[in-house]
């Protein structure tokens, strides 16, 4: 694309707009190279049914030489610039945020067309390969989406809500306008690994099955040791403990002691190599039979048996750990990688991973969450 594109971008309020709006993404909206940022008047941007204030907006867009239009709801913040996306020329993306839906899930706002019926099914994120930037997929949220000129120009009405002879909706308005992109022929991309914050006056969770484990799950009161730091979260834990309830793990190689060895002990045999030899006395003395510490120098290991689990998550630092994903390949078919968006461990899964393996599985795109590998035999 040439220089000097022209960026529309409007946030459609109730009379406020989140403070995080205006203190994250401003100043990087402004910092975009090669693009100027036209900035709505907020005062405009305040109408309902929000079908009305989008439509109103696209007006007012269209009326202008603006190339992009970007629109952005008062309570869903990009963590990243979405201006930045300009450069890919794609004719409709949008940054996907998490809403709770009808049967009490919490979904990204991305989907795809169910091929077993005339319905759509959320994009499962944790199964995209973290190569992909730009996800093509049939529909996307209106709480931040970034859109070609070229789309709206012949579409009357881009965000009008269809409703039945009955006065009931038949989509939503999101649904409605990515239907009438697609139908005119233009293509619509999510970001995976570029999502946003939701923010709302009503909270998320769901009252009916509440679950905070970071203040009523006991376990790690039960070792005294907390999670986080160097130990795995919570989120991790719930992570690990499905692939071993779910595979029937019985034997477990870990890289790495800590909280992880004593909460998988639970459940398995653990055999974990360590190199600090004051942590592993601490661990030992938490303990119990099901647990094995062994001291290893961070290089070489003697290892001939088969384990139905390997679990990744040391010597401290990423750059150490090539010498365990070595011992990995060897050991077992099934294998877990903590921190595996560092860039050290991103390289050692591409070299020792990637050729052999699937990734099943990952519990985010957080730098410290984990990636499920099995092998392809």
């Amino acid at each position: 694309m040439g220089e000097n594109i022209k960026l529309y971008m409007a946030i459609l309020t109730d009379g406020w707009i989140r403070a995080e709006v205006l203190s994250f993404l401003y100043p990087k909206l402004r910092k975009t190279n090669g693009v100027t940022v036209i900035l709505e008047n907020p005062a405009k941007t305040w109408m309902h049914p929000i079908s009305a204030n989008r439509n109103a907006i696209t007006k007012r867009f269209l009326a202008t030489d603006c190339d992009f239009l970007l629109m952005l709801d008062n309570d869903v913040v990009p963590l990243f610039n979405p201006a930045d996306f300009i450069a890919a020329d794609r004719d409709v993306i949008g940054f996907p945020a998490k809403v709770r839906q009808s049967g009490g899930e919490l979904n990204w706002v991305a989907y795809v067309k169910n091929p077993r019926n005339e319905g759509y099914s959320p994009v499962d994120f944790t199964l995209v390969d973290d190569k992909i930037t730009l996800l093509k997929v049939d529909v996307v949220g209106t709480g931040c989406i970034l859109i070609k000129r070229k789309v709206l120009e012949g579409m009357k009405a881009p965000f009008h809500t269809p409703f039945d002879e009955d006065g009931i909706t038949e989509m939503g308005t999101d649904f409605a306008f990515c239907k009438r992109a697609g139908e005119a022929g233009f293509e619509i991309f999510t970001t995976p690994q570029h999502v946003c914050e939701h923010y709302k006056t009503v909270g998320l969770l769901n009252v009916n099955n509440y679950n905070d484990i970071d203040n009523i799950d006991d376990r790690y009161r039960k070792y005294d040791m907390p999670w986080g730091g160097f130990s795995i979260e919570p989120r991790d834990w719930e992570f690990i403990k499905k692939v071993i309830l779910e595979n029937n793990v019985k034997t477990i190689l870990e890289f790495g002691s800590g909280l992880s060895s004593l909460l998988m002990s639970e459940f398995a045999d653990v055999v974990s190599y360590e190199v600090d030899g004051e942590w592993a006395d601490k661990i030992k003395s938490k303990a119990s039979s099901g647990l094995q510490i062994n001291m290893w120098d961070g290089q070489h290991i003697k290892n001939s048996k088969h384990y139905d689990l390997v679990f990744i998550d040391g010597p401290r630092g990423g750059e150490n750990r090539e010498p365990s994903f070595q011992a990995a390949v060897k050991a077992s078919n099934r294998i877990i990688v903590h921190d595996a968006k560092r860039s050290h461990e991103i390289a050692w899964q591409e070299k020792y991973l990637k050729d052999d393996y699937n990734m099943i599985a990952r519990n985010g795109f957080h730098i410290n969450s984990c990636k499920y590998w099995e092998a392809r035999s």
